[in-house]
């Protein structure tokens, strides 16, 4: 037991010293209430939900590519926004889920559901902003 506790000090010990060093290898962040949206912003969200054959083989690709597809349809939604009613626009959270389900009985299906929420900043005339 003295050796799980003095392991478990020389990591933390270890963590401790690296950790100065770490955090000043990358600049800092500007700390933000991902809740508050800056002044003359709204919120908006989208839902997305893809439904994609699998195929024989390597089902992890086939899930990365899936959830990459999803997070290409996420990006684009900041641009369709700023093409039709947005002045600006920002991805301010993103949640994804992916699984398999063989619901209609056709053969296994992975699944893709998840939301993005930007803030935006609507053109003059769209709209009432915050």
């Amino acid at each position: 037991m003295n050796t799980r506790f003095i392991s478990t000090t020389t990591a933390i010990l270890l963590l401790g010293t690296a950790l100065p060093a770490f955090s000043q290898s990358f600049p800092a962040l500007p700390l933000r209430n991902p809740n508050q949206l800056p002044e003359g912003y709204i919120s908006v969200q989208s839902g997305i939900s893809l439904s994609i054959p699998m195929t024989d083989g390597d089902n992890e690709k086939q899930q990365q590519d899936a959830i990459k597809s999803f997070y290409r349809i996420a990006a684009s939604n900041c641009a369709a926004l700023l093409d039709t009613i947005a002045d600006a626009c920002e991805i301010s959270g993103l949640s994804s889920n992916a699984d398999i389900a063989n619901i209609d009985g056709r053969g296994p299906r992975l699944m893709v559901r998840g939301q993005v929420t930007m803030a935006v900043k609507l053109k003059p005339g769209t709209g009432a902003s915050k």
